[in-house]
This record gives structure tokens, sequence and C-alpha cells, in this order.
């Protein structure tokens, strides 16, 4: 942190590094909404006993997952 001071330009890339991973985080959380109110409307068409919440369910959290970032192993946690 103490180079960023010292550089506004590391402190400026920093920060468009961690806008970019803030967008690419919101994007999968709506998408993944966006997959449980599909999963949750009560569509006319659908089948008796279906169970489209639970697929939606697990469709949204595997999403998530793949939108997780991830860190290499044995790398520093992300920075507060």
């Amino acid at each position: 942190m103490t180079e960023q001071a010292g550089n506004p330009e590391l402190a400026v890339a920093a920060l468009e590094e961690r806008v970019r991973v803030l967008e690419g985080s919101l994007a999968a959380v709506v998408d993944a909404v966006r997959v449980l109110v599909h999963g949750l409307e009560d569509l006319p068409v659908a089948e008796p006993g279906g169970r489209p919440a639970a697929g939606a369910a697990r469709r949204a959290y595997e999403l998530l997952l793949i939108a997780e970032p991830r860190r290499p192993t044995g790398g520093p946690p992300p920075s507060e």
C-alpha cells in the first residue's frame, strides 16, 4: 500500500482492478438472482409436481461458484 501512496498511477490501476472485479461479481449476482426468479415463477405450463425452484437454486449456486474470484495457491488473502 505504501507504493501506491507514493505513485498515483499505481493507486489508479489498483482501483481500476478492484472496480473490474466488483463489476464481475455484481454481474454474477444479477445472473443468479435472474435464474432464481425465473425458477420461482409460477408458470402455467409448468409440470405438476415439478421442482423448478430447486433446479433454479442449484443453477444460481453454480453461477456464483463459477464467478467467485480465485486466489493463487499460497497467495496472500485479498486486501480489504
